[in-house]
């Protein structure tokens, strides 16, 4: 399994992209952790091998990038609903690191989460963060192509994570 670092260094640039109509985007609230980590687990990327896709793998990645307390403040974490349903989710941590970024397969290709993670880029530049980065699998070249559209750029050459 190997991961790829992508690094946004265009912050001041972003310009936040629109959500189609029937879905609405708000702040993260430290309410909302068991519905993130339900997204999670409803989420799981099939390039994930290193062990069991469950619940405390979610909790564990969602705690190593929240504020104390439990909450992604100032605008770092970004919610996309339908209606009362959370359909996709972009968490960043306080240094920039853009750590989950989740749309229910039933959603997909419709540019939530272009419209979650622009948001957060928005939020890292009004705190003056200089880079925004994240790690994402090789296989995934979904992502990897939503992120290039987002002006993120492979930062460095893939790193092997475990057997394969």
């Amino acid at each position: 399994m190997r991961m790829l670092r992508m690094d946004h260094t265009g912050l001041a640039q972003v310009t936040p992209r629109a959500l189609p109509a029937g879905y609405a985007l708000r702040h993260f609230a430290p309410d909302d952790w068991e519905a993130c980590i339900d997204l999670m687990l409803r989420c799981p990327d099939p390039a994930y091998t290193a062990g069991p896709w469950d619940r405390a793998l979610c909790e564990r990645s969602m705690v190593f990038a929240a504020d104390p307390g439990g909450d992604y403040g100032d605008g770092r974490g970004q919610l996309v609903f339908a209606g009362a349903t959370l359909v996709a989710i972009a968490l960043c941590s306080a240094s920039g690191y853009l750590n989950q970024v989740y749309t229910l397969p039933g959603h997909r290709r419709r540019g939530l989460a272009s419209a979650a993670v622009t948001q957060v880029l928005v939020a890292l530049a009004a705190q003056s963060l200089p880079h925004c980065f994240l790690m994402v699998f090789e296989e995934n070249t979904g992502a990897q192509l939503c992120y290039e559209r987002l002006g993120f750029v492979r930062a460095m050459p893939p790193l092997e994570l475990g057997a394969s």
